[in-house]
């Protein structure tokens, strides 16, 4: 019978991983110092929100264990270290919740164990995860990876089964990997691209911003069109056209960045930047920029409901901060609605977010078409494909029908719109 694999945390990334390793075959211990998930995942009970991960766990459960306790990884020969960094208020990373597990589960390693590190980390973390270990089990013998995760909220299974390349930083990229390794990365079938610990780290806050890079490039000429009435959706087949930018390029304008890993991306680059003398303009930019990004709202408000009624009544369509999740870390939704705080009065509606998960100074709906009823406004502000045809019916409910679509999730071509004023990014009004 094989040894099992081990996973130490249970937040987002560690349970999709875990469940997605097991529903390939593998034989799972699921450590966590935090009962709470691991009672729920005990009980079959998910811990956070992704599709299709309910069904993945009712059919690699019986190849799980979850628990409390670090000296159940003794018999892993691989451990994978999944537990999410946190960020504060000023989205810089809090590593100390990865050191927690790690110096819960040294003790227990045993030897010849393989640990990767799939956590978020800054260059140099690694390595510096590697020289603890030694400093607390001298003898031990072990060898550590990096493997850079790129796991989408709403779209983690899919990332974590059918990831288009796995990238592995080393301590000598050029040396055989360990047999549990090995076999494990077999089970993805796609490329290994070997690399150095700081370049592995490093590579994915590149990813992430280039990407800051492709959403501003898309909300500022977003911006010119509706100025000099061109239409970005018309200009966008074009753009995916041409090799150098692609067909699966970041072009919808939105509100700017949310969720917290690519603002703490950019938070960490900054820093790094400064601390070793290069110059960081580019990055700041973004970041300033970003900050700013969410004043087209207040500008459409102004323009096309508080021009009409002092005290409007909003609706408001979505509390997360992106379509198939209820996280609302750093949501745009969240900010909007607090800045409307004593100007107007606000009904909202989520799909995942409820009254309770949430302290807003809004009405939460139970039904998206409560909010509607009176309403002078409609503000979507998260990508549900559920809001791309509102009902005419329930469109009708309104006081004043302007629906300000600030998420590019509305398909005029599809909705049925009679009498409603829709405003969208990177378009004139619809009239």
């Amino acid at each position: 019978m094989a040894a099992p694999i081990g996973f130490l945390g249970l937040s987002h990334l560690g349970t999709v991983s875990s469940i997605g390793w097991a529903s390939l075959g593998a034989d799972i211990v699921c450590v966590d110092v935090d009962p709470t998930p691991v009672r729920l995942l005990s009980e079959g009970r998910l811990p956070v929100h992704e599709p299709d991960l309910a069904r993945l766990l009712a059919e690699a459960g019986p190849r799980m264990r979850f628990t409390t306790d670090p000296a159940q990884l003794t018999d892993c020969p691989l451990v994978i270290v999944a537990r999410d960094v946190p960020t504060d208020d000023a989205n810089r990373s809090d590593t100390s919740a990865v050191h927690v597990l790690m110096d819960a589960a040294i003790p227990h390693l045993r030897t010849g164990v393989t640990l990767v590190l799939m956590s978020q980390v800054p260059p140099g973390f690694t390595r510096a995860l590697a020289a603890r270990i030694r400093r607390q089990r001298p003898a031990l013998d072990f060898r550590v990876y990096y493997w850079v995760e790129t796991l989408i909220f709403g779209r983690a299974v899919e990332r974590c089964l059918r990831p288009e390349r796995i990238m592995l930083g080393c301590a000598d990229p050029a040396a055989s990997l360990p047999q549990e390794l090995e076999a494990g990365l077999r089970r993805f079938g796609c490329p290994v691209l070997r690399m150095g610990y700081e370049s592995a780290e490093l590579t994915k806050t590149a990813i992430n911003l280039y990407l800051c890079g492709a959403v501003t490039y898309a909300n500022t000429l977003s911006d010119l069109c509706e100025a000099v009435g061109a239409n970005w959706a018309e200009m966008v087949p074009a753009l995916r056209l041409d090799q150098r930018i692609g067909p699966a390029a970041y072009l919808r304008p939105g509100l700017g960045i949310a969720g917290g890993n690519l603002e703490r991306d950019l938070v960490t680059l900054r820093e790094l930047c400064r601390a070793r003398g290069v110059d960081a303009a580019f990055v700041e930019t973004l970041i300033d920029y970003n900050e700013r990004r969410r004043r087209w709202v207040e500008r459409q408000l102004k323009a096309h409901v508080f021009s009409a009624t002092a005290h409007p009544t909003v609706a408001v369509w979505g509390l997360a901060y992106k379509k198939n999740t209820r996280s609302t870390k750093n949501s745009m939704a969240l900010r909007v609605i607090g800045e409307l705080r004593g100007r107007a009065e606000v009904r909202a509606w989520d799909p995942l977010v409820k009254a309770a998960d949430v302290d807003l100074d809004a009405k939460i709906v139970e039904d998206r078409d409560d909010a509607l009823a009176g309403a002078d406004c409609l503000l979507v502000l998260t990508d549900w494909d559920d809001f791309s045809a509102p009902s005419a019916g329930a469109l009708a409910a309104m006081r004043r029908r302007v629906l300000i679509d600030c998420v590019g999730v509305i398909d005029p071509a599809r909705a049925n719109l009679p009498g409603v004023c829709l405003v969208t990014m990177g378009r004139p009004a619809i009239l």
